[in-house]
């Protein structure tokens, strides 16, 4: 509540009355006042996660597998030759049996990537999260960016990721990562959702809001290469038929964006596709790695993708659990 509305709330308060004599205006005020603000500090809105002046990372030098990443800023750099592929997966929705043991042969199925990206939805506990991410990063040869989604309370994201770097697993988060700078390519982030409404933790979730992800489509559009997004929530897209995603999330004149990776609003991954520096800005989503019944509608094994990067140009690979 703002202020104003707040003192609105108190004037109208203090107006009220029958034909006694009324109470001292400061006897009538006060309460109403106290009360105005006591539910305006119940007002919460997410974190803004997409923003451009959080934290910066610690400067640091990573050597993963074969490669080494400098890390400082808000960036992420891989510096060499192509190609390069990137690994994507999201919406494990928590940490049962099944889903870790499904995560397990995707991880194995994307031991080729130099990247893994998380699009979030991968748990809404620190335990299920340090699960989830735990079960993709243990002793990989790759960093994981992991974005929060709208399952993910942020306190609980950044706990996990913390726990898990005490660890030695290369996690990162995908809040503080606002750019990969990667041989041919740019990858930047947008996690969370642009509601709160969409968000299973309310106040204490990651959001964005359009000026940020206006913010964050500009700075690409000048970006060299390959000009990708990572995004938690869709574009707008078709889903059976029916558009779904995010106005906010599609990118339009003069932003000029080659791929958005997104998480899935259905189950299904996309099929195989390739393209160019285009500013086409094909949407790509590596479906759910979910093995549990969680989800309703017709049943598509846990999923995740691969983007490969060459030059000016990138193909995309749907990855099936084979079990």
């Amino acid at each position: 509540m703002t202020t104003r509305a707040c003192w609105g709330v108190c004037l109208s308060v203090a107006a009220c009355g029958g034909s006694s004599a009324p109470a001292p205006i400061g006897a009538r005020i006060g309460p109403a006042l106290a009360a105005a603000l006591d539910a305006a500090e119940t007002v919460r809105e997410p974190w803004r996660c997409a923003a451009g002046d959080l934290a910066q990372l610690k400067d640091e030098q990573l050597v993963q597998g074969k490669h080494t990443w400098r890390i400082a800023g808000h960036a992420m750099r891989l510096d060499g030759k192509g190609p390069v592929s990137i690994g994507v997966i999201a919406d494990a929705g928590g940490a049962t049996p099944p889903t870790l043991a499904a995560l397990g042969r995707l991880r194995t199925q994307l031991a080729t990537a130099d990247l893994v990206i998380s699009l979030g939805g991968m748990g809404t506990t620190q335990a299920e999260l340090e699960a989830t991410l735990g079960t993709l990063s243990e002793r990989s040869p790759w960093p994981i960016v992991a974005l929060a989604g709208d399952l993910e309370s942020e306190t609980a994201h950044h706990a996990a990721i913390a726990a898990l770097r005490a660890r030695g697993h290369a996690v990162f988060d995908g809040r503080l990562v606002r750019r990969l700078e990667l041989p041919g390519a740019t990858i930047a982030t947008i996690p969370g959702a642009g509601a709160m409404a969409r968000l299973v933790a309310a106040s204490e979730g990651c959001g964005y809001t359009a000026a940020d992800v206006a913010a964050v489509f500009t700075e690409l559009t000048a970006a060299p290469g390959l000009r990708v997004v990572a995004s938690s929530e869709a574009p707008r897209v078709m889903v059976n038929g029916e558009p779904a995603g995010e106005r906010a999330l599609t990118p339009g004149p003069p932003q000029q964006i080659d791929v958005v990776l997104y998480g899935p609003p259905g189950s299904a991954e996309s099929p195989p596709r390739a393209g160019a520096r285009d500013g086409a800005a094909i949407a790509l989503t590596p479906g759910t790695s979910d093995a549990s019944t969680r989800l309703p509608g017709p049943r598509h094994p846990p999923s995740a993708g691969l983007l490969t990067v060459t030059g000016n140009s990138w193909r995309w690979k749907p990855i099936v659990d084979p079990n």
